[in-house]
């Protein structure tokens, strides 16, 4: 359990800031892209996705 939370934790913190800064590189200046809270929104959303698959591929 605790491998698969650290392993989450990680490409979710590097796929949000490749997307945040995606967002910026292309102008869209909204809230994602504009403040910390936007941030914070990209890597829950991308790690829970991600912590359910692992989970769902672990089940199996």
């Amino acid at each position: 359990m605790g491998k698969r939370v650290l392993i989450s934790a990680i490409i979710a913190a590097i796929l949000s800031v490749i997307i945040r800064s995606i967002l910026r590189a292309n102008d869209i200046n909204n809230l994602l892209s504009e403040n910390i809270a936007g941030l914070a929104l990209i890597y829950l959303v991308i790690y829970l996705l991600i912590f359910f698959v692992f989970k769902k591929k672990s089940e199996r």
